[in-house]
C-alpha cells in the first residue's frame, strides 16, 4: 500500500533561525562592575583608615568585603568576555570591561599615594 502525501523534511534539514542577541550580559556585566568595584574601593578606603586608627575595631570585616568586591568584578570581567567572544553588543561589553578594571587601577594609585 502506497501513499501519495510527500515526505514531511524532517527538522535536521530545516535552516537554522539566529536568535536575536540580548545586551543582558553586558549589562549585568556593567552592574557587577560597578558593584564590585564600589565595594573595593569602600572596603580598601575604610579599611586603610580603620588600620591606622587605633581605637577601631578589627579590619577583618574589610578584608572580606575586599575580596567579595573582588569575586563580583571577576565574574562581571567573565560575563564581559563572554559578549565580547559572541560578538553581540561589544560596546557595552568593552565598557563593562573597562569598569571592572578601573577600581584595581584606582586601588593601586590610592595605595601608592599613600604609603610613599
Amino acid at each position: 500500500m502506497t501513499t501519495t502525501d510527500p515526505l514531511k523534511p524532517d527538522a535536521a534539514g530545516a535552516p537554522s533561525v539566529k536568535k536575536k542577541a540580548s545586551p543582558l550580559l553586558s549589562i549585568l556585566a556593567i552592574l557587577l562592575a560597578l558593584v564590585g568595584g564600589f565595594l573595593i574601593g569602600y572596603s580598601f578606603l575604610t579599611g586603610v583608615a580603620s588600620q591606622f586608627d587605633p581605637s577601631s575595631s578589627p579590619s577583618s570585616l574589610y578584608i572580606a568585603l575586599f575580596f567579595v568586591g573582588l569575586g563580583i568584578v571577576i565574574v562581571g570581567i567573565v560575563f564581559a568576555l563572554v559578549g565580547i567572544i559572541r560578538g553581540a553588543y561589544r560596546g557595552l561589553s568593552v565598557v563593562a570591561v573597562v569598569l571592572s578594571m578601573l577600581p584595581s587601577f584606582v586601588i593601586l594609585v590610592i595605595a601608592a599615594l599613600l604609603f610613599l
